[in-house]
């Protein structure tokens, strides 16, 4: 069987069919490190990471002994009704990281972020006190932009666009409000209707095209919050586990902290599948905390005892402080050789980020030839083509790379945080190549 043709037949044919027709249907069996290696046995250096899933490497050896000796240890599977002291470890592990203001906590774990922002959403509806709701209906108020998973309690708080708009018109969304991204006076506004349980949102968002959030603004989203009784809810799923050079890129703020935080992705070092929303003290009690409620926010194998356990070994591993200062200093040599190369080519307006999160906003050319139509894909008419052009021409020094969900006009950067100098230079000099290229055939015949 060609396990390879069974996906694009069996589990996605539209993607399947669209990596093959853009040139990116790689057929990759192998990874180490910060390389993929393909059936023909080239490398591939890889700056997604699975979206931030990998931020430890591929196949990061300790993880993969953590699994094998807990596989061959015979420990029970210990899904809910049980005490599970494999998720007790990671929870008490998460809560400590997290710093004084989640000593007591709880935190409830799930497979992925998704279900992290799900638990935080409906523990929030529940547990968050309102001065005079009483028992009416309540609702989230989240950032414009924001990028939280696809279910349909996270999706209800998903940016106006390709994800969310067919189920808005299936009217089968939580009519949660929308508030400008970083708009302080707007966020005070939506509170003060005073039926606003909770406030989610980003410390930087991602898909939006790397937004950073301005200093000081989560902490005075926090008071805004704590003044009208609402929580809020930080997603870490992409920024967290180090990513940014901060265990949590919210920790590089000052002053209040947040309520929730939701983890993922590199919780499971890419080895097994986790999602956690770490709570305060008292939150989860306030929402589910009798024997009767205990378990109607409950996932069967979410925080099972392989995933706990592999979970607590990344976060021991991404919490060394070599690591995370790292991460720190090669964002910052690699922020600023981007910025340098680039700065002459006209194609590339901005090169943002933190740690080793950023993006590279792209021009669109003008040449009718690179528009979606010459290319083949009249279907994607309207999205910008200059970071996808990025993306392809990276792809033919066998750097694997890829934009932004929201705006495709930026291309993320986004590698393993265990990334090597080497690596970084070859994607610099394939940014500058790709930069050149779009900037000499902006207006002139394609060569």
């Amino acid at each position: 069987m060609d396990r390879f043709a069974a996906y694009t037949r069996h589990v996605n044919p539209a993607l399947g069919r669209f990596l093959e027709l853009s040139g990116r249907a790689l057929r990759l069996v192998r990874a180490t490190g910060a390389h993929l290696i393909d059936d023909e046995g080239r490398t591939w250096d890889d700056w997604i990471a699975g979206f931030g899933t990998l931020n430890l490497g591929h196949a990061r050896p300790e993880l993969v002994e953590t699994a094998r000796a807990h596989l061959l240890g015979g420990a029970p599977a210990l899904y809910p009704e049980q005490l599970n002291p494999f998720a007790g470890e990671l929870a008490a592990r998460l809560l400590e990281a997290s710093g004084p203001g989640f000593a007591d906590g709880t935190v409830f774990f799930g497979h992925g972020g998704a279900d992290a922002v799900e638990a935080a959403i409906k523990t929030a509806l529940l547990a968050a006190e309102l001065p005079g709701a009483g028992d009416g209906p309540r609702t989230i108020a989240f950032a414009d932009g924001g990028f939280h998973g696809v279910s349909l309690g996270a999706l209800s708080a998903m940016a106006p666009g390709l994800y969310r708009d067919d189920f808005d018109r299936a009217g089968v969304l939580a009519p949660f409000r929308r508030v400008p991204w970083a708009d302080l006076e707007a966020l005070e506004a939506t509170l003060a209707r005073g039926d606003v349980a909770a406030f989610l949102v980003e410390p930087i968002q991602v898909e939006a095209g790397v937004r950073i959030a301005p200093p000081g603004y989560l902490t005075a989203a926090a008071e805004l919050c704590h003044a009208h009784g609402a929580l809020l809810i930080v997603d870490e799923v992409q920024t967290g586990m180090g990513r940014t050079g901060r265990l949590f890129a919210w920790q590089e703020s000052e002053g209040s902290v947040p309520d929730i935080v939701c983890a993922a992705k590199a919780l499971g070092g890419g080895v097994v599948p986790i999602g956690a929303a770490i709570m305060r003290a008292g939150i989860w009690e306030r929402a589910f905390g009798s024997p009767l409620r205990a378990e109607i926010h409950a996932i069967t194998m979410g925080g099972n005892a392989l995933a706990a356990a592999v979970g607590a070994r990344a976060l021991e591993l991404t919490r060394a402080p070599a690591l995370l200062a790292g991460v720190r200093e090669r964002g910052r040599s690699l922020l600023a050789a981007l910025g340098a190369a680039t700065a002459d080519c006209p194609s590339v307006t901005r090169v943002e980020g933190r740690g080793l999160l950023g993006g590279i906003t792209v021009a669109d050319p003008d040449h009718p030839s690179l528009s979606w139509e010459a290319l083949g894909l009249p279907e994607l008419t309207g999205y910008p083509t200059g970071g996808p052009l990025l993306v392809e021409r990276l792809a033919r020094r066998r750097i694997l790379a890829h934009v932004c969900a929201h705006d495709w006009a930026v291309v993320r950067i986004e590698p393993p945080l265990v990334v090597e100098p080497d690596a970084c230079e070859r994607f610099v000099d394939g940014v500058l190549e790709a930069a050149r290229w779009l900037d000499e055939h902006r207006r002139s015949p394609v060569a």
